[in-house]
């Protein structure tokens, strides 16, 4: 096992006894584990992706300490050393290894910033549009990825992160956090994907005609020669009238909320209950409760639990006290929040007997994790939930 990361994970401990939460014996693991201890988001350049589609490029703060070494330079050199070995010796398949472009400047340390100049895209010869105007010269950066061609006379290696960073430098850099419309939307800030399009399908905030159905809250309208407004047209250059839909991406041009002929069991999906159920049957044909043709491994089967032996849902979230496995490495943390907990509705605590502070043991069919109980009134009217 190979493992890249900063900090020190289960995954790659998994050989160590740790009591009843990991009783295994390291010697009859015969997995060799290497380490290879990578640099954080705090000490590196690059872009983060936020569910909002924007693409943020940040600085690194500080170095990376001791043997750490960012993810670049980690996988230049085993990608060097496997391309070498391969260019000597010869081996499987080696067409990937030995044609691969990989054209950095370093290219035993691929740096952040010409990845995403490479995820963005190039024009590999002099590009035309079809009225013979150049568009793009041989080695530019793309604008758009209206300009990628399938004739091999482009390269992006993602399509919709054209735009991110053109002959105009990083637009992932932006921070003119200006909101001209009043509507929460600064165009000026990062980037998003694609086309930097805050709203998807935003032509379908315009009636037909092109006129904002509310004219308090404009994100777009026709302007008697083209779309304009606050965002992107999600819609090309089509004038109000054409026979173009606002979801252009459907053949319908229209949203699919009730789909009739697109969908083999009717306008509305066909509802299964998970495997692990915990009613046990399912409200509307209780002879077919989950999806006949779900691939489960025997195994897989073996260990799915009953609704009679498990009956209570759990789910998990997000709180301020926790990032992934970065807040287990945090001291002060471990000193505010010492333990994990089970959020807990007062009904369900009740019934099972449990006060606040209690230590309790949570299980399904393939193991049990042990925490505080929190009797709490945010899963009010749900006496089965944890």
């Amino acid at each position: 096992m190979v493992v890249i990361d900063p900090l020190v994970t289960e995954s790659s401990n998994f050989w160590q006894n740790h009591g009843e939460m990991n009783d295994v014996n390291p010697a009859d693991i015969q997995t060799e584990v290497f380490r290879l201890p990578s640099s954080c988001f705090a000490e590196e350049n690059g872009s983060i992706a936020n569910s909002g589609r924007w693409l943020q490029w940040h600085w690194a703060a500080a170095e990376p300490p001791g043997e750490a070494l960012h993810d670049g330079k980690i996988l230049g050199r085993l990608f060097m050393r496997l391309r070498e070995l391969y260019q000597q010796e010869g081996g499987a398949n080696p067409q990937p290894l030995l044609n691969i472009a990989w054209n950095y400047k370093d290219p035993y340390d691929p740096h952040p910033e010409e990845i995403a100049r490479e995820a963005n895209g190039q024009a590999l010869e002099d590009l035309y549009d079809d009225k013979g105007q150049l568009i793009a010269k041989k080695g530019q950066q793309l604008s758009s990825f209206a300009q990628l061609r399938d004739d091999g006379s482009t390269s992006s290696f993602c399509w919709v992160y054209c735009g991110s960073w053109t002959e105009q430098g990083n637009q992932m850099a932006n921070r003119d956090n200006s909101d001209p419309y009043g509507l929460g939307c600064t165009p000026g800030w990062a980037w998003s994907w694609p086309a930097n399009r805050r709203i998807l399908y935003n032509r379908a905030s315009a009636d037909p005609s092109g006129k904002p159905w509310d004219p308090k809250r404009t994100l777009l309208h026709w302007n008697g020669k083209k779309w304009a407004g606050m965002d992107v047209a999600d819609y090309g250059q089509a004038a109000p009238g054409s026979n173009v839909g606002p979801f252009i991406m459907n053949p319908e041009g229209v949203a699919r909320l009730f789909s009739i002929d697109k969908m083999n069991d009717g306008p509305f999906p066909e509802h299964y209950e998970p495997i692990e159920s915990p009613i046990g049957t399912n409200p509307l044909h209780p002879n077919v409760v989950s999806s006949p043709v779900a691939r489960i491994y025997h195994d897989d089967i073996a260990n799915m639990g009953k609704a009679d032996a498990f009956p209570y849902v759990a789910t998990t979230y997000s709180i301020t006290e926790l990032f992934r496995h970065w807040t287990k490495h945090a001291l002060l943390n471990a000193i505010a929040q010492p333990d994990q907990f089970i959020e807990i509705g007062e009904a369900l605590a009740s019934k099972k007997g449990i006060a606040a502070g209690d230590t309790v043991k949570v299980m399904s069919k393939r193991g049990f994790i042990k925490a505080k109980a929190v009797v709490t009134k945010t899963s009010a009217n749900a006496d089965d939930r944890w």
